[in-house]
């Protein structure tokens, strides 16, 4: 947050103003120093509302025990002793030492068009062999108990405190982090199982289709000191082939923001008003300064600080919203490194002795909405806030209302700024070092004159408050002098018109997965996505149907309720996936249109195209290829046409000679390689059972996987199942001894004749990836009982999901001799698409 600027407040008006952001903001000391006695600032009357949405009032958090935590403290014990037992304290340490920085970083060091700067980040590469970073040539030690160790340490010189940052493409659920100082008898540690940490990259790529950033990369907790320690466990039957992890990182900081006695207050303008001196209580009891806190978040510049509130929803759900601004976290990285600070205040009016109740958060946040036109971001926490928080309400603002400002100015406790709302504007940010304002009626942006205390680098994302109560407006930049001065804020409203309804007002929300606009469908294949009422239990009022409309007319209904652990942080609960299978064939040959539908309302369209070999159903056909330099250069992968699916799927990678069935185009047109069938032995290792008929009135079937058959990338396992005059609850899919619930209910019109009705179809949609190379089982249950098993080998591209490879190929002679297809990489379904097809 910065600011400089020659004008007064009363020239301001009908003018473009031309500001520093927030970042760096400038202040000019005052000799008026805060009251020493607590104040109550008197409430204006309450204007006239300017819609007829009615408020949200906030909200106490009191749970009757506290919150688990993603990542927990491994309390007060230093490194020597947080090991299970005595060989354990001599594991092997790989040492990584970084050199000392050329330009040592300032405390509290900021940029003008950025938020407070904490540190810096230091690329490995930078300084480290690409190999050494990589767990692929890390030593591991077996302990007693069969468990393995890992463990490496960083150094950076001359940091007070680091966060490392891992690029994590695969890790055993069973694994477990662990992050410790370097300094002796220095702590706290802490400890993340794998799964929350696989959970929050699986967020992160969901919400990368509207943000930039690295979804891979997982940020350590700030950890004392210039060393730090990376710690991995992995129990006696954890898979240790499937750790793929790398040093990419560490931000070296000039300060510890986790520190009890970590404060700023050198710095601070001495203007600043304890919040502690002035009544944040409202009329229901609830102190309203406890619904904000200071938040610490790395992104790709550094490690950053900044203000933020915990916002209500309407439904009362306690889903933990938390509201800061656009310029402080704007992608789902860096929404995933956040740590928040709570009650980080005096204990008392201008006491130097801080709360007792302080406590950090350091389970990060994912991004919901981000929103430039008024420089504001909604995240959802991964942890529920402390006991004590308040959520705060939110309504609009009013042109000469008086508010209430409560903020971290340059980190430091919490304080509290008074002032009124001057007028509306409309400002643009595009610059990244100043942004300019102008009056507008219908502006994104609040003027607010301070005439009580003052804002600074810090206070960027902080709320402003109307009796104690209602968030009005984030902050974005102003002029940082003492009384007086000139901020601007970021509306509420206008937030709540660009889309933060959808969450606050517990709408329906999700996303439509395939197709992907502009992509490519092929054979049969899962129409997929997810949906769901933010904080509403799909077993009560939440969605209960989900349709899609194809080409405007064909309404069919899909399997609603598979587990979709990566939307657990946006929803509240993860049984929100649907799908439904389809055959893509039946459509027709050319461009259709797609349309999700939520109990009516639209969460996702797109266009795609269909390329069908002319018939609906292609039978007797077999053919092998490999594909040359995929996914890069000088490797290969061998793919294999499926019956049972229409398509070809992956069967082997790296496949030694493949190339010899390769004929590289010269005349084409298009320059695609031209591939030739090769020749692959017929293998049978995979083996099935007949399907089990659980009684003489259950009848189904497991359609995919089939019998020795190959999977990759994203697949649904389906089929059908009826018990006629019988309900069924659920069905259940059993992969290598892990079960995951299955959407049921898919219409299936030829299973009529046997069932009485239709909507008998499930399924369940999967990355293949996550299970490894090899054989694999599965188990189609329902109601616990077996209904059918298979067997079936799936192959990887090394990666659970592959990114940036791209690529077409002409697959010649097929369906048969003369014919040929065009095959093109589908990132979104990690699988080859039919794109163009030549048949006789």
């Amino acid at each position: 947050m910065s600011c400089r600027t020659s004008m007064v407040v009363s020239g301001v008006r009908g003018a473009w103003l031309m500001i520093l952001a927030l970042a760096g903001l400038m202040w000019v000391e005052s000799s008026v120093a805060a009251d020493k006695s607590l104040a109550v600032e008197e409430p204006a009357a309450t204007s006239a509302a300017t819609d007829a949405i009615p408020p949200v009032g906030a909200r106490s958090y009191q749970p009757s025990v506290e919150p688990e935590r993603m990542v927990k403290e491994i309390a007060n014990t230093p490194f020597q002793t947080q090991s299970t037992g005595v060989e354990d304290a001599y594991t092997a340490m790989l040492r990584l030492q970084l050199p000392a920085p050329t330009t040592p970083m300032t405390m509290g060091a900021e940029a003008p068009g950025q938020p407070l700067k904490l540190g810096f980040n230091r690329p490995m590469s930078d300084f480290l062999d690409p190999s050494v970073v990589a767990s692929q040539t890390w030593q591991w030690q077996t302990l007693a108990d069969g468990e393995r160790v890992t463990r490496i340490q960083v150094t950076s010189p001359g940091a007070t405190a680091l966060r490392i940052g891992l690029r994590i493409r695969n890790l055993p659920v069973e694994a477990e982090l662990r992050f410790y100082s370097g300094q002796s008898g220095q702590g706290p540690a802490y400890q993340v199982a794998a799964k929350a940490v696989l959970q929050m990259i699986d967020a992160n790529r969901l919400a990368m289709a509207n943000t930039s950033g690295d979804p891979e990369i997982y940020w350590s907790p700030t950890l004392d000191g210039e060393t730090a320690i990376v710690e991995i466990r992995l129990q006696a039957a954890a898979d240790q082939n499937k750790v793929d992890v790398a040093i990419e990182a560490v931000s070296h900081l000039a300060a510890n923001p986790t520190q009890a006695n970590f404060s700023l207050q050198s710095t601070a303008a001495s203007c600043n008003i304890d919040v502690n001196c002035y009544s944040t209580v409202n009329d229901q009891g609830q102190n309203i300064a406890n619904a904000v806190a200071r938040v610490v978040f790395t992104s790709t510049g550094g490690t950053f600080l900044c203000s933020g509130t915990l916002l209500a929803d309407r439904a009362d759900s306690g889903i933990p919203y938390f509201l800061t601004a656009n310029h402080c976290i704007s992608t789902a990285s860096e929404a995933s490194s956040v740590q928040t600070t709570w009650f980080y205040q005096s204990s008392a009016c201008n006491s130097a002795t801080q709360s007792a109740s302080t406590q950090t958060l350091l389970s990060g946040a994912t991004l919901l909405a981000t929103y430039t036109n008024n420089d504001m971001t909604l995240l959802r926490l991964n942890d529920q806030p402390p006991s004590g928080a308040v959520y705060a309400g939110w309504y609009w603002d009013n042109v000469g209302d008086r508010y209430s400002a409560i903020h971290y100015p340059k980190g430091d406790w919490k304080k509290i700024s008074f002032g009124v709302e001057d007028d509306l504007y409309s400002c643009d940010l595009s610059s990244g070092e100043e942004f300019s304002c102008k009056l507008s009626t219908t502006g994104g942006y609040l003027g607010f004159v301070v005439d009580k205390g003052v804002l600074e680098g810090g206070s960027s994302g902080s709320g402003i408050f109307k009796d104690n109560t209602y968030l009005v407006g984030t902050l974005t930049g102003g002029d940082a002098v003492c009384n007086n001065t000139y901020s601007f804020y970021g509306r509420f409203k206008t937030g709540y018109n660009n889309g933060l309804s959808k969450w606050l007002e517990n709408s329906k929300t999700g996303s439509l997965e395939n197709p992907q606009p502009s992509s490519y469908l092929s054979g049969i294949t899962s129409l997929s996505g997810w949906a769901c009422i933010p904080g509403v239990s799909q077993s009560g009022q939440g969605i209960q149907q989900l349709t899609v409309e194809i080409d405007g007319s064909t309404d069919i209904q899909a399997g609603y309720g598979t587990i979709r652990e990566d939307t657990s942080s946006i929803c509240g609960g993860n049984n929100n996936g649907w799908g439904l299978l389809m055959n893509m064939n039946r459509l027709g040959g050319g461009a259709h249109s797609l349309r999700a539908l939520a109990d009516g309302q639209e969460i996702g369209k797109a266009s795609f195209t269909i390329t069908t070999l002319g018939t609906e159903y292609l039978q007797g056909v077999s053919a092998t290829y490999v594909i040359p330099n995929f996914p890069t250069a000088n490797q290969n992968v061998q793919i294999q046409w499926q019956e049972h699916l229409q398509n070809f799927v992956m069967t082997a990678r790296n496949v030694s000679g493949g190339q010899s069935g390769v004929q590289q185009s010269t005349t084409t047109t298009e320059s695609l390689p031209e591939l030739q069938p090769v020749s692959v032995s017929s293998s049978a290792s995979a083996t099935t059972m007949a399907a089990t008929q659980a009684s003489a009135a259950l009848l189904g079937s497991l359609e995919n996987p089939q019998p020795a058959s190959y999977l990759s990338g994203i697949t649904l396992f389906s089929g059908w199942v009826c018990h006629p005059g019988t309900t069924i609850n659920r069905v259940d899919v059993e992969i290598d001894g892990t079960s995951y619930q299955a959407s049921y209910g898919t219409i299936r019109p030829d299973t009529v004749s046997l069932c009485g009705g239709s909507n008998n179809g499930w399924g369940l949609l999967f990355n293949t990836n996550r299970l490894g190379d090899g054989q694999h089982t599965v188990r189609a249950l329902v109601d616990g009982v077996e209904l059918s098993r298979s067997t079936f080998t799936v192959t990887t591209l090394g990666v659970q999901y592959l990114q940036g490879a791209s690529g077409s190929y002409r697959l010649m002679d097929f369906p048969k001799k003369g014919d040929n297809v065009v095959v093109t990489w589908q990132e979104h379904l990690q699988n080859f698409m039919i794109k163009e097809a030549t048949v006789h």
